[in-house]
């Protein structure tokens, strides 16, 4: 084995199947096949009928969510 970086994480890969990104982002497949047909996924490339989307895409959505969701909880404490 050499001396580099040992690729652990999610992060260190290129793409990822739709349903890897479907159990990443708790929604269903057909969910994430939307979401690349509406742009908001990059899709990588397509192997016969399976679609790759691009992880950073992937990332990069489960973050805007996450501060979706923290933007809503923060609202709602402050009305209480």
């Amino acid at each position: 084995m050499s001396k580099g970086k040992k690729k652990s994480s999610r992060e260190d890969d290129e793409f990822m199947s739709i349903a890897d990104a479907a159990k990443m982002l708790f929604v269903s497949q057909t969910h994430v096949a939307k979401l690349i047909d509406q742009g908001k996924l990059k899709l990588h490339h397509i192997t016969g009928s399976n679609r790759l989307v691009r992880t950073d895409s992937v990332l990069a959505y489960q973050a805007g969510q996450q501060i979706g969701i923290e933007a809503y909880h923060s609202a709602a404490s402050d009305e209480e």
